[in-house]
This record gives C-alpha cells, sequence and structure tokens, in this order.
C-alpha cells in the first residue's frame, strides 16, 4: 500500500455496517469506506478506478470459500497487496428498551443463522433468513418492533442505533475471515525486494494454475513444491470455464514469490503447466488467538 495516500477509498461488499466493513475498519482505520451491495459492484468498481483498493472476504474458518469472490480473481486484472483475518464475533441486537423475553423472531444471513444455531435454539428465536446481517439490522431499527431482532456484528448495532441484548452468540469460539486487499493490474515481481534477513513477516505467495487433462499432471504440478519443500496452506479448485470438466487451482504457499525455493518452483510449475498466474505475493497474516466473549 506504499503508493495509497493516507486516506485511501477502499471498497467492500455489503450494507454499512457488515462484517466486511468492521474488518476494513480494523485494517485500515484511516480508509475512506465505500459501500458495494455486491461483489460484482466491488469488482466493477476497482476496474474503472472509482475506487483505489477493493477488500475482498476469501474464505471462512468455518462456513469455507467465497466460491464468488475466487471466481472474480479468475476473471479480472488484480494483484492480492495483502491479507487480513477478523473474528466473527455475532450479537443478537434489537430497538433501544426490547428485552430478551420480547424477542420472537430473529433475521441475519443464512450462515450467521447457522453460526448461532446452538443460541437461538436454546432461547427458542425463530429464525428467518435475510440477504445479509446489516442489512438485516436496518431493517429491524427501520421497524422498531421489540419482538424483532438481528444477528449481526457490534458494528451494525452502533450504525443502526441497535441495543446489544446478547454477545458472542456464536456456537464456535474459532470463527474468522480471511480477507485480500486487491488492487488492479496483473501482479508484477517486485524490482526492489528486501533481503530475507531484512523482512519482518512470513512471506504468502497465492496463485492459479491449470493443468494438462492427463493422469498424474496434478501430482507432477504439486510435486515442484514438495521438491523445494515449499509448503502449501491451501488448495481450491474451480470449473474453468472454457472447457467442461476441467479446472483451475487456486493455492497459497508459505513464502515470498522471490525467495529462491519459491521461485525454483514456480519456474518448474510454469515449464510443466499450460497456465500459471500468480495473484500476489504479500506479507501472510499472523493467526488469531480467538476466544468468544461468553466461552461457547
Amino acid at each position: 500500500m506504499n503508493d495509497l495516500s493516507p486516506n485511501p477509498r477502499i471498497g467492500y461488499q455489503g450494507v454499512p455496517g457488515a462484517y466486511s466493513e468492521e474488518a476494513l475498519l480494523a485494517f485500515s482505520p484511516t480508509a475512506e469506506r465505500v459501500s458495494h451491495r455486491t461483489l460484482v459492484d466491488l469488482f466493477a468498481a476497482l476496474a474503472a478506478g472509482e475506487i483505489d483498493r477493493a477488500f475482498v472476504p476469501i474464505e471462512n474458518s468455518h462456513a469455507g470459500s467465497v466460491v464468488e469472490a475466487y471466481d472474480h480473481l479468475l476473471d479480472n486484472d488484480v494483484t492480492v497487496e495483502a491479507e487480513w483475518l477478523h473474528p466473527v464475533n455475532h450479537c443478537l441486537l434489537a430497538v433501544e428498551g426490547a428485552t430478551p423475553a420480547d424477542i420472537e423472531r430473529v433475521f441475519s444471513h443464512p450462515q450467521a443463522l447457522a453460526q448461532t444455531r446452538k443460541y437461538l435454539s436454546e432461547a427458542q428465536l425463530t429464525a428467518e433468513p435475510y440477504y445479509d446481517t446489516a442489512g438485516a439490522a436496518e431493517m429491524v431499527a427501520e421497524r422498531r418492533d421489540p419482538r424483532l431482532a438481528a444477528v449481526a456484528g457490534r458494528l451494525a448495532g452502533e450504525r443502526y442505533g441497535l441495543t446489544i441484548l446478547a454477545d458472542g452468540i456464536q456456537t464456535a469460539a474459532d470463527n474468522a475471515t480471511r480477507f485480500f486487499l486487491l488492487a488492479r493490474g496483473t501482479w508484477k515481481p517486485s524490482s526492489e525486494s528486501a533481503p530475507e534477513s531484512d523482512r519482518q513477516n512470513t512471506g504468502r505467495t497465492t496463485l492459479i494454475f491449470s493443468v494438462e487433462h492427463r493422469p498424474g499432471a496434478l501430482v507432477r504440478a504439486l510435486s515442484c513444491f514438495s521438491h523445494r519443500q515449499v509448503s502449501l496452506d491451501r488448495l481450491e479448485s474451480r470449473p474453468s470455464r472454457r472447457s467442461p470438466w476441467e479446472y483451475m487451482f487456486f493455492t497459497d504457499v508459505q513464502g515470498y514469490a522471490d525467495e529462491p525455493r519459491v521461485a525454483a518452483a514456480l519456474r518448474e510449475l510454469t515449464r510443466l503447466n499450460p497456465m500459471v498466474r500468480v495473484l500476489g505475493s504479500y506479507p501472510a497474516a499472523e493467526r488469531l488467538d480467538l476466544v468468544s466473549p461468553n466461552g461457547r
């Protein structure tokens, strides 16, 4: 982010108060946060230069990959500049004056409802899906009905003037979402890379590759890394959409792209396979030590 102003315009997906905005606020407190209703809108705004960067959810520790985001990474010329891990802390939000005994119906995104199912079941509350967590909070605030509540984040409650009736109601304490900070344009190797001894953070490199449709092709591709003791943190397959039953593979490997072992693995992978595209090489985010406020 060295080329950005102190107050960059960074777009996120969701209405104001969404978990993506909450995570972006923690990642870059001075950024101007720009809401976009869908990921399609967010990537289009980045491509058009309407925003400086895009802040995109990639995966959740419990719900898994955000497959739509991976498809947009495949379809757009973008570079991953950074990653961020943000804990998901669900709250039960209601209008001022409401009490837990008043609540009858709870609205939220289906994933948030699933992640708080134990609490909602024990409280004998009726869960009703809504398109977005912060959107549910906004709706509850507009209706001013003390029988209604939303499952959303603390920021959504603050933004829409709702009261927190219960905090940390997620069933699992280790619920977190991983985000990418994206810039326009394809990744290019840096000509001014810092020496490995000067780097304070472990690196991570994200790339996409395809393999030929023949036996052992994927094994040979992955052996480019294993032979050089380069660890893979993640491997995700997505349809290539060029030909039926052909796939592209997204992977995260440990290390910066210019480290000798990683660079050698990438050279061999490029020699063996028809398409290899590095999406970015960036400092790895620190893992979170997650504990639910209620010890759930």
